[in-house]
């Protein structure tokens, strides 16, 4: 083999190792935009699954205050031992119950799913914390349906429900022993 020869492949290698490069580099280059994409549309989804479980939250809250037949509810679920419950009250009461539970337990599957924040999921426990501390009316249907609904059990959102039930038992017991 003569010198010239042995240069030309060398050139020959060097010309084909930097086609290759360039072919990486473009790669790479054309995946950012659709990496920049996927995380916008990530964060996107972030704030609809926000919005949505918001949005529940307002239709109950603006049928509370637009609607005197539904405010009443609420106030005899805010104050229930000062209100009498017919049956229909009774039947609307565990809508409300059911309604609320199927809120967090969106959120939870939201959370699940990488679409609420830590955050954003403490908050809403707290929301359920807040409803059986304010709207005592409401606790008997959300045990109820806790306890005969197994997927919600071990299920974060819900322990302030197992709470609940656990100092309901304790003061059963308390109770019983006098």
């Amino acid at each position: 083999m003569s010198v010239i020869q042995g240069n030309q492949s060398v050139k020959k290698f060097s010309w084909s190792l930097i086609a290759e490069t360039i072919g990486l580099l473009s790669i790479v280059a054309g995946l950012l935009p659709v990496a920049w994409e996927v995380r916008q549309a990530n964060n996107i989804a972030r704030a609809e699954a926000v919005m949505n479980l918001t949005e529940q939250w307002n239709e109950f809250n603006s049928t509370w205050f637009e609607n005197p037949e539904v405010a009443r509810l609420a106030l005899s679920v805010m104050n229930p031992d000062q209100f009498e419950i017919s049956p229909v009250d009774r039947s609307r009461i565990t809508a409300i119950a059911w309604h609320f539970t199927n809120i967090f337990w969106t959120a939870q599957v939201a959370y699940e799913n990488g679409l609420l924040s830590d955050k954003d999921i403490r908050n809403y426990q707290s929301d359920l914390i807040w409803t059986i501390k304010y709207m005592p009316g409401l606790n008997a249907d959300l045990s109820h349906i806790y306890e005969t609904s197994p997927y919600l059990h071990g299920v974060f959102i819900f322990e302030p429900i197992e709470q609940l039930l656990q100092a309901e038992a304790a003061d059963r017991e308390r109770k019983h022993d006098k």
